[in-house]
This record gives structure tokens, sequence and C-alpha cells, in this order.
């Protein structure tokens, strides 16, 4: 539990810092009035940091042995949708999606798509 100072008032945020709800509610604590300064964390923190990018690291690795070895079984596969390695079953199944062309359609109808636009925010976070 962490106590955060959100919106207009102290809140308390009874979610595990780490966990996907502790994460919501922070960028929702802190995604209005933000401050355009700098702000010194303790050296401290430099260990985590420095934890953090190996993690990075260790994920883009991951990913990569990952996708290995999902695309040398799609290649044993073939046109087959369906596998079985002993009791693991593997599909591959085609799939179909719809999805709207939102650049012709800001090019052909440049006031409807004004008129149905839909403006978010967010924080974005970086670690450089």
């Amino acid at each position: 539990m962490m106590r955060l100072l959100g919106k207009s008032k102290e809140e308390k945020i009874n979610a595990p810092v780490g966990s996907a709800e502790y994460g919501r509610l922070v960028k929702e604590a802190y995604i209005d009035n933000t401050i355009n300064e700098a702000k010194f964390l303790s050296d401290d923190l430099y260990d985590s940091i420095s934890r953090h990018d190996e993690i990075i690291d260790a994920i883009s690795k991951l990913k990569v042995e990952k996708d290995i070895i999902e695309h040398t079984i799609m290649g044993l596969m073939k046109e087959n949708e369906i596998a079985y390695i002993k009791e693991r079953k593997i599909t591959w199944k085609k799939t179909s999606r719809v999805s709207f062309d939102t650049k012709l359609f800001k090019l052909e109808e440049p006031e409807l798509y004004e008129k149905y636009c839909r403006v978010s925010n967010n924080r974005l976070f970086k670690i450089k």
C-alpha cells in the first residue's frame, strides 16, 4: 500500500507495487497537472535502473529465442492447423480481421474524421 498525491487530494492505493492495478492507479493519479521540471532522484535507485536494463535485454533475447522456436514449428507444420508433440497441442489457424482505414477516411472525409475523433491522454515512461 502506498500513499500518492493524486488529482486534488492524497489517495491511498490499496494494491501491491508491481501489480497491474497499482500501475493503472498510479498512472491515473498523475495524468493531470504534470510539471515540466526535472526531479533528481536518489542515487540509491541506480542499481534498480541497471537491473531494469538487464531485464529489458533478457526479455529481448528471450523473445528472439521464442520466435525461433515458433518459426521452426510453423515451418514443420506447413499447411496443417493442428500438431501434437507428446501431450502438447499446437494450433496455427487462419483468422481474419476487419480494420478501418483511418488515413484514407481522414484524406477523403476530413470533417467527418474530426467529428468522430477522440483524444486520449497518457504519459509515456522511458528510461534512457
